[in-house]
C-alpha cells in the first residue's frame, strides 16, 4: 500500500485525522500507522482502536459463515497484530524477556495463556526456563512463536538460554536452579483433562530435542 498521511497541523482534530485516515485505499499497513501516530500522538489510542476495527472488518469479508465466535476471533488476533506494529520498534531483535515480549505482542498474561492453551504454571517456567528444552513440544514452539510474531528460531534460542533464578532463592552457596520436563508441568497443570491428554501426545520439538 502507497503511504499517505496528512501533514500535520497545529489544530488538527480527531474527526478530521481520522476522515484523512479512513480515505485510504484499504486497512493500514505498519509504516502508515506508525506514521499517522508518529504526526498525531494525542490520537494513539483511537487511531489503533479504528485501525483493528478496519482490518478485523477487511478479514470477516473472506468469514463464511459469519458467527459471532469468528468476530471475535479476529478482533483479538487483529488487536495483537495491530499492538504488535506499535510496539515492534521497542522490542529487541533477540527475544531474551519473555514476559516483555508477551506484553509487546499485545496481550495480558491471562489471553496469552488462553491464546497457547497453556495455564500459569507452565507460562511462569516457560518465563523463567524451567522447563527442559528438548522436552517443549514442537506444537508449543510454533504456537508460541506466532502469537509473538517471532520466529520459531527466536523462541528457540529464548528457551536454550540458561534457566532465571528465582529471586526468592536465598540458599548458602551458589544456587541452582532445576529444570523439569514439560510432561511433568503438564500433569500437574490446572489444563482440563482433555487439553492435558492433547499435550502429553505432542511430539518434542525436533530441533530442540537434538
Amino acid at each position: 500500500m502507497m503511504e499517505k498521511t496528512m501533514k500535520p497541523t497545529s489544530k488538527a482534530d480527531l474527526d478530521t485525522v481520522l476522515d484523512e485516515f479512513a480515505s485510504l485505499s484499504g486497512p493500514p499497513d505498519s509504516a502508515t500507522l506508525r506514521s499517522f501516530v508518529n504526526n498525531y500522538p494525542e490520537f494513539e489510542r483511537e487511531l489503533i482502536e479504528f485501525a483493528t476495527d478496519w482490518i478485523a472488518t477487511d478479514a470477516l469479508r473472506s468469514k463464511q459463515p459469519i458467527t459471532a465466535e469468528t468476530v471475535g476471533s479476529i478482533v483479538n488476533r487483529t488487536m495483537s497484530r495491530v499492538q504488535a506494529i506499535m510496539d515492534a520498534e521497542e522490542r529487541p531483535k533477540q527475544l531474551v524477556d519473555l514476559a516483555a515480549d508477551i506484553r509487546a505482542a499485545g496481550y495480558d498474561f491471562q489471553s496469552f495463556q488462553r491464546t497457547v492453551n497453556i495455564d500459569r504454571s507452565i507460562l511462569d517456567c516457560l518465563i523463567d526456563r524451567l522447563i527442559n528444552p528438548a522436552t517443549l513440544p514442537a506444537r508449543l514452539v510454533a504456537v508460541v512463536s506466532d502469537a509473538l510474531k517471532r520466529t520459531a528460531d527466536e523462541f528457540r534460542d529464548y528457551v536454550r538460554l540458561p534457566p532465571a533464578l528465582a529471586s526468592a532463592n536465598k540458599s548458602r552457596g551458589r544456587p541452582r536452579a532445576v529444570q523439569v520436563d514439560f510432561s511433568m508441568l503438564v500433569r500437574d497443570s490446572d489444563l482440563p483433562d482433555t487439553d492435558k491428554t492433547r499435550w502429553l501426545a505432542e511430539e518434542p520439538d525436533p530441533k530442540l530435542a537434538a
